[in-house]
């Protein structure tokens, strides 16, 4: 999620101010996905909600930081 909007902030400068509210507005998404999920599974919608929060947004935090390194590496 944030190696993609910091790819649109690169390619499109004027996107720069948009980087943290559009991060945060995917947070909320992940968080309301996984309240949703709790009507499926079964178990408790505050724990299910933090889960979808956690791997969502771990899973972008590494795939920022490799896309830094790789860019780091690279140029």
């Amino acid at each position: 999620m944030l190696s993609a909007l910091e790819g649109l902030d690169i390619i499109f400068p004027a996107f720069a101010p948009y980087v943290l509210p559009v991060s945060v507005l995917i947070l909320v998404a992940l968080f309301a996905i996984g309240l949703g999920l709790s009507l499926f599974t079964g178990r408790g919608a505050l724990r299910s909600a933090l889960r979808m929060v956690l791997i969502g947004g771990g899973a972008g935090a590494v795939s920022f930081l490799v896309g830094r390194a790789l860019g780091v590496a690279l140029g």
